[in-house]
């Protein structure tokens, strides 16, 4: 494709010209079109160029580029557009006469209108005029060098005629052109700096300008997108020379090589990895270590289905999530926004200084410092943006905060009423999330069995003793394990001192035994229900089973996972981790300690892997073992696991409702709904965040909220959708996070834990109104619609309203009374 194709083909059909309906007049046609040219801008004139060969019809495409060349080859003026209509028209067709178009095109280059210039210099960058004779060329080469040097010229004018000089010219004239853009890149004016750049990239040098193009890629304008894409262009090239260099050097060791140390089974893996690397389909996409880590992880995972290899990367997400839950910075859970593209704050850490800042969910902070959170292909990678939040404490870091209703224009150019200055400080990820529920009931999340797991339960069971507690739901759900000592301090809160929570059984070591250390912070009478579920799994299975062994709790839910092994993470000889100087003595590094020894000179510090291996299993205080068990062949043999006293299940949504749902959540109405509805009506939201009562009509605006929804959900589970936003918004309000998922209302889990924890407390449900009104009397998990029993009337509002969605499967458009009518036989089956 020639530059002049590229260049039209960008160009929308805009420009209002009339296409004739007699496409084989192409003399008149074209005629025409010169005439319509004359009061056009230049963009327009691109535009008719796109217009007329489609005008033409593909079947008179040669006819057309006759009447082009005899209107070229004329003896009569035309106008500079004319003359750039035609050439355009003509270039972007089949073998152009490229000394008729110099001899119309060259007098453009003396013309006083300077745009008129630079559009005639892009033309002559097409490939066409390389086949000029020398003197020609020699000619149009001089003049166009003339114009890139002159400057008194445009920028704009000699930057395009530097590029089109780099594109015909030779060696000499390549230097000359670069020169020319290489004046403008070292310019004091960003705009001057900015063209420069993209001129030079444009020749395919991103090297030279890569500061300035990288600087313009943070800047979401065109410009901006321009360098981003040259950027990317570059990095495309590089990975593919890159790859072809490691296929010859792979081909050159395939032929030279025979011998690996005389270790033959080395030989067979260098052997795989090559023919991997020279001949696989997806090859070109692994690298050596990521095929040497595939085959280290499948070593382990041989042993056993929870034994496996660690690459540095994934010790280091562990050991932040689970062994050091602890770091320096602001306290937020953030992420990107689908809807905006934007970095928010999903959530605030409500013991941290971010929160005490001012900071609350979906926030966007839009600049750190003097640093954009976005560039023009959106936000910048979530790993870069976190590492500028984090750092020392006591050190300060300034964030400019957008929020929903003010100015977007304000997302690019901050002011400085946004920004917010916060000292960071030493943030523990809590691991629970709690809430009093009516009667006196505490439902405490424990996610994880972190370092802090045992502190923070009981640090939020203190608080709900003294608030009155009766009794507690020890929610385990989501929780998948962690540390083997924390497991045993967690059922410490609930076991005398010097009870046996566990036994690990190795192949290599006497059996050890894991005892209660000191006296309870729950008495013995005050009733436990522990939450468990398919997911909960090793550390939750001792707690539970434990419990459930003492008879100490009555165990809630689903069978659990069934993980009663202990793995333990080993160095791997001669795989160090970095050393670095333990400023606050922590015993793990933090972003602003000092390295001592960067073994692979990065410049971070870097783990070294782990061997993530099957040591022993545990056994519970009765003896048994919750492990799954599996035969040589891999079938099943025990399920395992912690069989719940009382089973519920959680509530299920049909998969139409789910999709309604979705589609709710992502038009943002509800949003929007709070958005406007939330500070005004605060009060009767927190008195709705306590509890509903089921009832719609608590909330602010329900009905006119229900309509502009357009769903066929009942009011009902609109509500609860609702009533899940409302929870997560209060969450700002009250400084503490809810546990996660549906409340007491809505949850079948918690409803029968509390069913349970009332039953031993000898409370009637009937006594709590919170209770009595919304618990179901059957599980929502349980309730399935069949047509037994519905009745004659229901039944057949259901068949019209089948019939109603067939006709409209085959392309019948409803009424709006049809879609009533589908409605009302719904409702009718929701409201049976």
């Amino acid at each position: 494709m020639t530059n002049v194709s590229a260049l039209l083909l960008t160009l929308a059909l805009s420009a209002p010209i009339p296409l004739r309906e007699d496409p084989l007049d192409l003399a008149a046609l074209v005629a025409e079109r010169l005439a319509a040219v004359q009061s056009l801008s230049l963009e327009e004139v691109w535009q008719a160029a796109v217009a007329l060969p489609a005008a033409a019809g593909e079947a008179d495409q040669g006819a057309l580029e006759k009447a082009l060349d005899h209107e070229l080859a004329a003896e009569r003026d035309l106008s500079p557009r004319a003359v750039l209509f035609l050439a355009a028209v003509r270039l972007a067709g089949t073998e152009p006469d490229a000394a008729r178009l110099n001899t119309r095109l060259a007098p453009l280059l003396d013309a006083g209108d300077e745009q008129i210039v630079k559009a005639a210099v892009l033309l002559f960058a097409d490939r066409t005029f390389f086949t000029l004779r020398d003197d020609d060329r020699e000619a149009l080469a001089k003049k166009i060098s003339e114009i890139a040097a002159d400057g008194n010229r445009a920028p704009e004018v000699r930057l395009a005629a530097a590029s089109t000089l780099h594109a015909q010219g030779g060696g000499s004239a390549q230097r000359e052109a670069r020169a020319v853009m290489g004046e403008f890149l070292k310019s004091s004016q960003p705009r001057l700096r900015a063209l420069g750049a993209l001129a030079l990239a444009q020749t395919g040098d991103t090297e030279t300008p890569r500061t300035e193009l990288e600087r313009l890629a943070e800047i979401p304008d065109d410009n901006g997108r321009l360098a981003a894409s040259y950027l990317k262009q570059d990095e495309l090239r590089r990975i593919y020379d890159r790859r072809q260099k490691n296929i010859l050097e792979y081909a050159k060791k395939a032929a030279g090589e025979t011998n690996l140390n005389g270790n033959p089974d080395m030989q067979r893996m260098e052997q795989l990895m090559r023919l991997i690397e020279t001949t696989s389909l997806e090859g070109e996409k692994k690298t050596r270590d990521d095929l040497i880590t595939a085959a280290l992880d499948g070593m382990m995972r041989s042993l056993d289905e929870h034994s496996s290899y660690l690459t540095p990367k994934a010790f280091k997400d562990m050991a932040q999530d689970l062994l050091n839950p602890d770091y320096g910075g602001i306290g937020a859970y953030v992420g990107e926004d689908r809807d905006d593209g934007l970095f928010t704050i999903r959530q605030p850490i409500y013991s941290g200084p971010a929160y005490r800042a001012g900071l609350h969910s979906d926030d966007k902070i839009v600049r750190i410092d003097d640093w954009p959170t976005f560039t023009s292909r959106g936000s910048r990678p979530l790993e870069d943006i976190i590492k500028r939040l984090k750092g020392k404490p006591g050190t300060t870091v300034k964030l400019y905060v957008w929020r929903r209703g003010m100015d977007s224009a304000l997302i690019e150019r901050p002011t400085e009423d946004m920004a917010v200055e916060i000292v960071r400080e030493e943030i523990t990820i809590p691991p629970v999330k709690a809430d009093l529920l009516p009667g006196g009931i505490a439902h405490i999340e424990l996610t994880t069995f972190s370092r802090v797991a045992t502190a923070e339960v009981v640090k939020q069971l203190r608080e709900f003793k003294a608030a009155g507690m009766r009794a507690v739901i020890l929610d385990l759900r989501q929780n998948s394990g962690g540390l083997l000592d924390q497991a045993r301090d967690v059922a410490n809160i609930f076991l005398p001192k010097r009870k046996l929570v566990v036994t690990t059984e190795s192949r290599v070591e006497d059996p050890i035994p894991y005892y209660t250390q000191k006296d309870p912070l729950i008495p013995e009478d005050m009733p436990v229900a522990v939450l468990v579920s398919r997911f909960s799994a090793s550390a939750s299975e001792i707690v539970s089973g434990a419990l459930q062994d003492y008879q100490r709790a009555v165990i809630v839910g689903q069978r659990t996972y069934g993980k009663g092994s202990v793995q333990q993470l080993l160095k791997i000889p001669g795989e160090d981790d970095d050393q670095f100087v333990d400023e606050n003595q922590n015993d793990h590094f933090d972003s602003w300690e000092v390295l001592k020894k960067d073994w692979n000179g990065n410049g971070e510090f870097d783990f070294g892997p782990r061997a993530r291996m099957t040591i022993s299993r545990y056994k519970l205080p009765s003896g048994r073992s919750i492990h799954r068990e599996f035969d040589e062949e891999g079938k099943l043999v025990s399920e395992g696991g912690v069989v719940p006293d009382v089973k519920a299940d959680p509530r299920r949504f049909d998969a139409w409702k789910l999709e309604e749902f979705r589609r709710i959540l992502s038009e943002r109405k509800i949003r929007d709904y709070l958005d406007q509805n939330y500070k005004t009506h605060q009060a009767a939201f927190a008195e709705i965040v306590k509890g509903d009562l089921d009832d719609t009509s608590r909330y602010p605006g329900f009905d006119e909220l229900y309509t502009s929804l357009q769903t066929t959900l009942s009011k009902a589970d609109v509500r609860y959708l609702l009533r899940r936003e409302v929870r997560g918004r209060a969450q700002d309000d009250r400084g503490a996070a809810f546990p996660e998922g549906d409340d007491y209302e809505d949850d079948p889990m918690v409803q029968a834990a509390i069913r349970s924890l009332l039953e031993k407390l000898g409370t009637p449900l009937s006594t709590i109104p919170h209770y009595a009104v919304t618990f179901d009397a059957v599980d929502k998990a349980g309730e399935r619609l069949t047509v037994a029993n519905l009745s004659d009337a229901v039944r057949t509002e259901l068949r019209h309203a089948l019939t109603l969605l067939d006709e409209a499967k085959s392309g019948a458009r409803l009424s709006p009374d049809h879609w009533a009518e589908i409605e009302r036989a719904l409702k009718a089956v929701l409201d049976r």
